[in-house]
C-alpha cells in the first residue's frame, strides 16, 4: 500500500507540472477565450468600483425623442442644424464637437431641388436668388468657430485618404503607424463642411461579446494618421496647432496638446473608465432651439452635439452593465482624458503576470512535495487573497488593469489536484481494509443465499395469494347478482300461475351477469398475457343507469336511496365497459356500507357526472356515512387495506389501477353532508 501511495504522489506531481505548463502556454498564446475572460474580469472591477470622478466642463446637446417630435424625423434639414449650431456658438463654447457625419449634400436644399428639376428651375428663374443652399448656410454658421465633425473609418474599395485639414501631427522617437488600428476607407463630410471645420474619427467598435471597453485615440488610414473624435476635441479645446506624439520602441508613449499631456499605453487604445450614473449637463436640442435654456450654459464649455433618440442612435453595452448612446460614450471617454482617469494596461504587465504565474506554480509544487493538506490549504487561501487584493489595489489607486484571472484559475486547479491526492490515498487504504473485511464475511454468504431463496419463495406465495384474492373479489360481484336473480326466478316458478314472460327478463339478467363474469375472466387473462385491455367509446350516463337498475333489481335500492345528477352535455368517454361496471359497483357498494355505520333517516347515495375544466368526464359518488379520517385517506387505496371487518381491501386498489390505466385519476374527499365523495375522471373519446 505504501508503494501505491508513493506512485500516486509522483503521478500527482506530474499532473501539477502539466497543468502549470498548460496555463503558461495559454498565457503566452492568449487565445480569444482567454481575452474574453480577462476582459470580463476587468469588467468586474468597474462594476464593483465605477468611476466617481467627473468634470463639469462637458455639456451634452441631445437630439432626442422630444426634439424629433417637435422638429420632425431624422435627418433634419441642414438649416435646422445651422440654427441649432448658431444658438450654441452664440454663447462662445470652448469647442463644439458634432458627433454626426455629413457625407452627402442636403437634398432638401431649395438650390439642390432646382438643380435636379430643370423644369421647375425654368419656372422660377426670376426668383432663384431667393433659394439658398442649406449646406452653405450650415457651413457659414460653422466658419470661424471651434467646431469638430465626426467621420467614420472602415473597409471598402475607396482608397482615398481624408482631405487635408489644419491638423498637424508630429512624431518624436519612431514611427508608430504599424501599431495603430488600420483602415483603407474613411467616410468623410462634404467638402463645404470640411473646409470650415476639423474632423475626428467617431467610430465605436464593441468587442465580440457586444461590450465596448476600449477606444483608439489614433487611426492609420492608408498611412495617414487621423486623430479620434476625442483627441481632436481636446486639441481644439487646448488651442493646440499640432498633435505631438512621443513614441518609444515604436509604441505610443504620450500625446501632447500644448500644455495638455496624455500619457498612453496599450498602443494608444486605452480602456474607458465608465461611471454608472453620469452627472453631465444634458439639454434637449429642441430646448436649445426654442431658447428655453440659460444664456450662459455653453460658455467656455466643451459641447458635444449628437443623436440619442431610440431607434436612430447606436446604443452599446458597457462594462458597468448600462446601455449608453454613442454620444454618452464619447462624453465619458473625453471626461476620462480631462480627469486623467483612463484605464491603462502597461505592456510590462504581461511579463509581471507571467512571472506571477511561475511563482504560484513553483510555490505549489514545493508545498505539495514537502507539506501536508493543511499547509496546501493555507497557501491556497493566501495566494487567492493576495491576488485579489493586489489587483484590486492596482485598479483603485493607479487605474491600471492587472489580470488576476489566470493566477486565480491556476491556484484553484493546483489546490484541487494537490488536496485530492490525500483523498486518493485515503480511499486506497479504505479499499484495502474493505477487502480484508470482505474476506472474513465470505463464510456468511452461504447463509445469506439460503435466506434469499426462502424470501423469494415467500414472495412468490404472497403474489399468488394476491392474484387469487383479486380474481375472487372481481367474480364475487356477478356471481352474487346471478345468485339473487336465480332466487327471484325460483320464486316466480314456485307460484301457481307461472307467467313465462315474467321469468324471461330474469333469465336474461342471469345470462348477462354470466357474460359479465366471463368477460371479467377474459379481461384478466388478456391483461396477464398482453398487459392491455380493450377500450371503446361509452355513454357514461347510460352505464351508470344500467348499474343502478342492476342494484335495484337485487334489492339494493330498498335499503338506501340512490339519486343521480347526470349532465346531459357530456360526450362519450373512453373506457372498458366491464371494468367501468366493476368500478361503479365497488364505489356504490362502499357508499352503501358507509351509510350503515351510523343511524340516520335521510341516508342517500348521490351519483353525478360533469365535464371538468381539464376537458375530462368527472364522475362523483357521494354518501352520507361517517366520512374518513386523514390517516384512512392516506392508506385507502393501498392493496389489502380495509376499514371493514370482512373486507378484502382490494376493491379501491383495483379500481384506481383501472382508472389510471385509462389516463384518469381516482381520489376521495369530504362532502358537506359529513360523508365521503369518491371522484374519478375519464378521458373524452376523440
Amino acid at each position: 500500500m505504501l508503494t501505491f501511495a508513493t506512485k500516486a504522489f509522483s503521478k500527482t506531481t506530474t499532473i501539477l507540472v502539466a497543468v502549470f505548463l498548460c496555463v503558461i502556454i495559454l498565457k503566452i498564446s492568449d487565445p480569444w477565450a482567454i481575452r474574453i475572460l480577462r476582459h470580463n474580469t476587468f469588467d468586474i472591477f468597474q462594476k464593483i468600483s465605477p468611476n466617481q470622478k467627473e468634470t463639469q466642463q462637458i455639456v451634452l446637446v441631445e437630439i432626442d425623442e422630444k426634439s424629433l417630435k417637435a422638429r420632425g424625423q431624422w435627418p433634419w434639414q441642414r438649416n435646422i442644424l445651422a440654427d441649432l449650431a448658431d444658438k450654441i456658438l452664440q454663447q462662445s463654447p470652448q469647442v463644439l464637437a458634432i458627433d454626426i457625419v455629413f457625407p452627402e449634400p442636403d437634398r432638401t436644399s431649395p438650390s439642390l431641388i432646382l438643380e435636379n428639376n430643370p423644369a421647375l428651375a425654368q419656372q422660377l428663374k426670376f426668383h432663384r436668388h431667393d433659394f439658398p443652399s442649406y449646406d452653405k448656410t450650415f457651413a457659414d454658421i460653422l466658419n470661424g468657430h471651434p467646431v469638430i465633425l465626426g467621420m467614420a473609418t472602415g473597409y471598402g474599395t475607396d482608397q482615398r485618404a481624408p482631405i487635408e485639414t489644419t491638423t498637424s501631427i508630429k512624431m518624436y522617437g519612431g514611427d508608430i503607424r504599424s501599431t495603430l488600428p488600420r483602415f483603407n476607407y474613411v467616410l468623410r463630410n462634404i467638402e463645404q463642411l470640411e473646409k470650415v471645420t476639423t474632423q475626428g474619427v467617431n467610430n465605436l467598435a464593441p468587442e465580440r461579446d457586444g461590450i465596448i471597453r476600449q477606444l483608439p485615440l489614433l487611426y492609420n488610414v492608408n498611412g495617414t494618421i487621423i486623430p479620434s473624435f476625442e483627441i481632436e476635441t481636446l486639441r481644439i479645446a487646448n488651442n493646440a496647432n499640432e498633435i505631438e506624439l512621443t513614441t518609444e520602441n515604436n509604441k505610443l508613449k504620450s500625446i501632447r496638446l500644448n500644455s495638455f499631456d496624455l500619457t498612453m499605453s496599450n498602443r494608444g487604445k486605452p480602456w474607458i473608465y465608465f461611471s454608472k450614473n453620469s452627472d453631465y449637463t444634458k439639454v434637449s436640442a429642441n430646448d436649445t432651439l426654442t431658447g428655453a435654456i440659460d444664456d450662459t450654459l455653453f460658455k467656455d464649455k466643451i459641447v458635444i452635439l449628437g443623436v440619442t433618440a431610440l431607434g436612430i442612435a447606436d446604443y452599446s453595452l458597457t462594462p458597468v452593465g448600462s446601455n449608453l448612446s454613442g454620444l454618452a460614450i464619447h462624453a465619458q471617454a473625453l471626461d476620462n482624458m480631462l480627469t486623467d482617469t483612463l484605464l491603462t494596461r502597461p505592456s510590462s504587465f504581461f511579463w509581471i503576470e507571467l512571472s506571477y504565474l511561475f511563482l504560484i506554480g513553483i510555490l505549489f509544487l514545493v508545498i505539495h512535495k514537502r507539506h501536508g493538506a493543511l499547509e496546501v490549504t493555507v497557501t491556497f487561501a493566501a495566494l487567492c487573497w493576495t491576488t485579489i487584493l493586489l489587483t484590486s489595489g492596482i485598479f483603485a489607486f493607479r487605474t491600471e488593469l492587472f489580470d488576476p484571472s489566470l493566477p486565480l484559475i491556476l491556484t484553484l486547479i493546483m489546490f484541487m489536484i494537490s488536496v485530492s491526492t490525500g483523498f486518493v490515498m485515503e480511499q486506497t487504504r479504505r479499499r484495502e481494509e474493505a477487502r480484508i473485511a470482505a474476506q472474513k464475511e465470505r463464510e456468511k454468504e452461504a447463509r445469506i443465499r439460503k435466506l434469499q431463496n426462502e424470501l423469494l419463495h415467500t414472495i412468490g406465495k404472497s403474489s399468488v395469494q394476491k392474484l387469487s384474492s383479486s380474481i375472487a373479489h372481481e367474480l364475487n360481484q356477478p356471481l352474487a347478482a346471478i345468485y339473487n336473480f336465480a332466487n327471484a326466478a325460483r320464486r316466480i316458478l314456485d307460484r301457481d300461475n307461472i307467467d313465462l314472460e315474467t321469468v324471461k327478463p330474469v333469465l336474461e339478467k342471469i345470462l348477462k351477469q354470466a357474460d359479465r363474469g366471463n368477460e371479467i375472466l377474459r379481461t384478466i387473462r388478456d391483461a396477464a398475457e398482453t398487459g392491455k385491455t380493450n377500450l371503446s367509446s361509452l355513454n357514461i350516463n347510460k352505464i351508470i343507469i344500467e348499474e343502478i337498475e342492476l342494484l335495484n333489481d337485487s334489492g339494493f335500492g330498498r335499503k338506501v336511496a340512490i339519486k343521480t345528477d347526470l349532465s346531459s352535455e357530456i360526450t362519450d368517454g373512453t373506457a372498458n365497459e366491464i371494468q367501468l361496471h366493476q368500478v361503479l359497483l365497488n364505489l356504490i357498494r362502499n357508499a352503501k356500507q358507509a351509510t350503515e355505520e351510523i343511524d340516520r333517516v335521510d341516508h342517500e347515495i348521490m351519483i353525478s357526472t360533469c365535464e371538468n375544466p381539464k376537458g375530462m368526464i368527472e364522475v362523483a359518488v357521494s354518501d352520507t356515512g361517517p366520512g374518513l379520517t386523514e390517516d384512512q385517506k392516506k392508506d385507502l387505496f393501498k392493496p389489502f387495506f380495509t376499514t371493514k371487518e370482512q373486507g378484502t381491501g382490494l376493491g379501491l386498489a383495483i379500481s384506481r389501477s383501472i382508472i389510471e390505466a385509462w389516463g384518469g385519476n381516482l381520489w376521495v374527499e369530504d362532502n358537506n353532508k359529513g360523508g365521503a365523495t369518491f371522484r374519478f375522471t375519464l378521458p373524452l373519446h376523440h
